[in-house]
């Protein structure tokens, strides 16, 4: 990766703050959970795409951001 702005410094830095958080709830509750990259990739679908879907309620997010395994079964059950 190549950081050729300060947006992209924040940007790198905010998802790795992001995957800490990831795997200390995952130890935390005991089950999967995934940022909404990992769920883009696991889905074939782009990052922004599964964004809209969680800020309108059709993929529900834990108050972390994090999309739990149920959740992403429940939105697929849905297609």
């Amino acid at each position: 990766m190549v950081i050729t702005t300060s947006k992209d410094l924040k940007n790198l830095v905010k998802q790795a703050i992001i995957e800490v958080k990831t795997e200390e709830e995952k130890k935390r509750q005991g089950q999967k959970l995934y940022t909404i990259n990992e769920v883009a990739r696991r889905l074939g679908k782009a990052h922004n795409t599964i964004k809209k879907l969680c800020l309108a309620g059709v993929i529900k997010t834990t108050k972390s951001g994090l999309i739990t395994e149920a959740a992403i079964e429940e939105y697929l059950g849905k297609q």
